[in-house]
């Protein structure tokens, strides 16, 4: 399963190519089929993984459910979209008509000390509270092992109206004005990746 997407049964019968629609009252879960079994992550994997919610998310509101959630049979993915029923439709009234900015900050120059990353850091952290005010929703992203290497002080993910995403590229722009020491990234629109937590016991 792909992810779960805002569609009357009926409606739809695919919303991204390879795949089909399992239906459950407004919910359709994206799906194709697969052993159940634990699915290898490679980077052909992931292509594919983010191909189809970004082809569906054109079509429809999406949730995206966690890289390699397989389920034991269709009537199993059933029973789950009931159970979840009212968690999946709220989650989905919060996402929909918005897209994800991801925004990286970078430091222009090499810290010369402890207490130079210190105070980029801190520039960073004062930008991405005032982009906040921009969002519906923001997620600060942890850091990768290499963005020491890169330069970058921070990430952050923006939970954006789509009627305000021009908005916010501007704020951006006029942040990156305002701290010359910083550089800003934006990249998006994304589908919601980093504002969907799927809980799948019960």
């Amino acid at each position: 399963m792909y992810g779960v997407a805002a569609v009357e049964s009926g409606h739809a019968s695919s919303l991204a190519d390879g795949t089909t629609l399992t239906h459950y009252r407004a919910l359709a879960a994206i799906v194709e089929p697969s052993s159940y079994s634990t699915v290898n992550l490679d980077g052909g994997e992931m292509e594919k993984y983010l191909r189809v919610l970004e082809e569906a998310y054109a079509h429809a509101t999406v949730l995206p459910a966690p890289p390699g959630t397989v389920f034991q049979s269709q009537s199993v993915l059933t029973r789950w979209l009931e159970l979840h029923y009212f968690t999946l439709t709220e989650a989905l009234s919060v996402v929909e008509g918005h897209a994800a900015a991801r925004v990286s900050v970078t430091r222009r120059a090499n810290p010369e000390d402890g207490d130079s990353q210190k105070s980029f850091a801190s520039l960073a952290a004062e930008s991405l509270r005032l982009l906040r005010s921009q969002a519906a929703a923001t997620v600060t992203l942890p850091r990768a092992d290499s963005d020491d290497e890169d330069g970058i002080v921070a990430r952050a993910s923006f939970l954006i109206d789509n009627q305000r995403w021009q908005n916010f590229q501007d704020t951006v722009a006029k942040e990156a004005d305002r701290q010359p020491a910083l550089d800003f990234r934006v990249t998006g629109p994304w589908p919601p990746y980093d504002f969907v937590r799927m809980q799948f016991g019960g």
